[in-house]
């Protein structure tokens, strides 16, 4: 499928253990890093600053005093030593937290010399991590952008390192001659970057830095973290900033500039050049929809479309080669003939394909170009390079993530029913390839746009094999579940729950008819459910079955009384006691004391659980024994108490809103 490398999307190794570990053992060769030689007490100092940073530090004072210290070791040694494997990651990680006076003398170290950093396969790194704390002290805290969605979406528990570096270089008390000076140091390796694309478009090195100055000059942040690549998620976790006018001026002239180039064409076909036009679609996306439009065109129309003639040529020749070797042996010719016919079977079966298809770097391209698009471009691109090569593309596996792609960003709904007419005879085939994203993702556009919904369970139901008989149907959920036709689910008594079987499930619940799926998940015995809800991707069923606009509430109150005496094995596990405060959110008055009933008459058992005492001490059953009746008012103002305080906030202001007229 793809002339370049290996078609199958390879997981990026983590490299941060095997690193330190090679260092080591290479400095007892005399070998210190490579890059720039450093003397060995230099490699001892630098490496023991890594070995106590992957120990951690307790605060973030802890990490600026290092960081300073570690900086100060480096005067009039900034180029060289940042030059060095070893000493580059040490720089890399700590630049974020050194004071104005140490940022600016590698400003000023680095400005001097910064064709060769931006070439340096190690200094780069370190000009790269500084460009991006130059733009995060620049702009400072006031510009940030409400980011609340996405904030919410990737919430963690416990900042990270990114985090907390995001946070210094925002919140920290630098002067506004320091702040200034950093945006000026952004819009020069900006500047120097638009001035010298010609070189630096194809350069390993100095294209990373490009990209992260187009992200910059947009007001888009994306962390750098030392080993970690951020590839197409560049889009899931970003932050906005506010920035000057002038910055996107300077930013919309790299597109400009490219689009003239006779070897515009070629771009999506490499790398680097690839990524380069990836990111400046995101860019354009934030601050000129018209431009990403026309911009995206000509690399639709230029690029993207251009047919994969020299592979082609090339079959063709190793072809007719072969037919002029065997031409005495009559063996031989019937054996071509065969293949000839079995190839020509093939290529009836396998569109015309353009080039984009044929190559990784294009296929992401094209992704991030999807993820971008608005509706009449997403057209164009579903009509010249998807139509009628849907049910084709969807079953290769460096393709199948465009179509998914393509369903997840899909929003006109003639669009939607032709890419779903050519899929669904596909559906069964999907699931035996393994390629069951698409079968996801393909139930989640028949959610979201509201249509082809009772097509899609009908072409589950063939496609799991339980359509037409009544006994078979029954076990309809289990086969979703675990994506298995019927034939191999009767012999399966594993709790096994497929993530996308769960997925799809939760899209079914949601639909505007349900009923059957639900009459399955009801008709299913008490025992099978609640070992399926104990599961991490079958809890998440719940969720969608008490959520669903669709689902009536008897249908709930059955659900929840068909779980009575599984209470207490749910609430005992991580996954399950989820399961159990949906349940009881769901629940009426009189069901919620039946399952304090049965949580508390196990309560030693309960108490025995690190998520069962999260339960117990939530929903006060220490209280029940003495008034349930009691128990139960107490209760709901105590999780009323425990509501964020955002969500009172905005209660708050809609019932004064609602009150308004009267209290005036």
């Amino acid at each position: 499928m793809q002339s370049e490398g290996d078609s199958r999307r390879k997981r990026p190794k983590k490299k941060g253990n095997r690193f330190m570990r090679n260092a080591k053992g290479f400095a007892k060769q005399g070998i210190f890093g490579r890059g720039t030689h450093i003397d060995d007490e230099q490699f001892n100092y630098f490496i023991n600053i890594l070995d106590a940073m992957k120990v951690g530090f307790e605060d973030v004072e802890e990490r600026v005093i290092m960081a300073n210290n570690v900086f100060e070791q480096t005067h009039d040694q900034e180029i060289h030593l940042a030059s060095n494997q070893i000493v580059s990651k040490a720089l890399e990680s700590l630049v974020g937290f050194v004071d104005d006076v140490q940022l600016e003398r590698f400003f000023s170290k680095f400005g001097d010399n910064l064709r060769p950093m931006c070439s340096d396969r190690f200094a780069s790194h370190v000009l790269q991590k500084m460009l991006e704390i130059a733009f995060l002290r620049g702009v400072g805290k006031s510009a940030v952008q409400d980011t609340s969605d996405a904030a919410s979406a990737n919430k963690r528990a416990k900042p990270d390192a990114a985090q907390e570096e995001e946070e210094y270089n925002l919140q920290a008390d630098f002067t506004e001659d320091h702040r200034e000076k950093c945006r000026q140091f952004v819009l020069r390796i900006s500047k120097f970057m638009l001035n010298n694309l010609e070189d630096f478009v194809w350069d390993a090195c100095a294209s990373h830095i490009m990209r992260t100055a187009i992200l910059c000059l947009v007001g888009m942040h994306v962390p750098k973290i030392a080993f970690e690549k951020g590839g197409t998620e560049i889009a899931k976790h970003r932050k906005m900033y506010s920035v000057p006018d002038e910055w996107q001026e300077v930013m919309k002239e790299f597109p400009q500039r490219l689009e003239m180039w006779p070897q515009f064409g070629d771009f999506p076909y490499q790398d680097h050049s690839s990524s380069l036009l990836g990111v400046i679609c995101l860019a354009l996306s934030v601050v000129d929809k018209s431009m990403l439009k026309h911009f995206a065109k000509k690399i639709l129309t230029i690029g993207l479309l251009k047919s994969n003639e020299e592979e082609e040529q090339k079959m063709e020749l190793d072809t007719k080669i072969e037919i002029k070797d065997e031409d005495d042996d009559d063996e031989k010719k019937d054996k071509v003939a065969i293949d000839a016919e079995a190839d020509t079977e093939n290529k009836q079966e396998e569109p015309k394909l353009p080039k984009v298809f044929h190559h990784q770097s294009s296929v992401i391209l094209l992704e991030t170009i999807m993820s971008v698009a608005g509706a009449k471009l997403l057209i164009q691109l579903y009509a010249m390079l998807f139509c009628n090569r849907i049910g084709y593309l969807a079953r290769q596996p460096g393709t199948n993530f465009s179509v998914q792609r393509l369903l997840q960003h899909i929003k006109e709904v003639p669009d939607f029913e032709s890419v779903f007419t050519e899929l669904q005879p596909h559906v069964e085939e999907l699931l035996k390839m393994g390629y069951t994203g698409v079968v996801s993702a393909l139930s989640a556009a028949c959610l979201r746009l509201a249509t082809k919904q009772s097509q899609m369970i009908a072409a589950l139901q063939s496609a799991l094999h339980v359509s037409g008989d009544k006994e078979k149907s029954k076990l309809f959920l289990t086969c979703l579940i675990k994506l298995k036709p019927f034939e191999v689910v009767t012999s399966d008594e594993s709790a096994f729950v497929h993530l996308h079987g769960s997925l799809i499930t939760q899209h079914l619940l949601q639909f505007n008819k349900p009923i059957f799926l639900v009459n399955c998940i009801l008709d299913l015995p008490a025992t099978q459910l609640a070992q399926v809800f104990n599961t991490p991707n079958g809890s998440h069923i719940v969720d969608a079955f008490m959520q669903s606009k669709f689902i009536g509430e008897k249908s709930r109150e059955r659900l929840i009384r068909q779980l009575d005496g599984f209470y207490v094995d749910l609430a005992i596990t991580r996954h399950g006691s989820r399961v159990f405060e949906q349940c009881f959110k769901a629940a009426q008055d009189a069901q919620k004391l039946r399952m304090a009933k049965e949580l508390f008459s196990k309560a030693n058992m309960l108490k025995g659980s690190p998520h069962g005492r999260i339960i117990y001490t939530k929903y006060r059953l220490d209280t029940y024994k003495l008034s349930p009746t009691q128990w139960q008012e107490s209760l709901s103002k105590h999780l009323d108490v425990e509501q964020p305080k955002e969500t009172k906030r905005k209660t708050a202001k809609t019932a004064a809103d609602a009150f308004k007229d009267i209290l005036s």
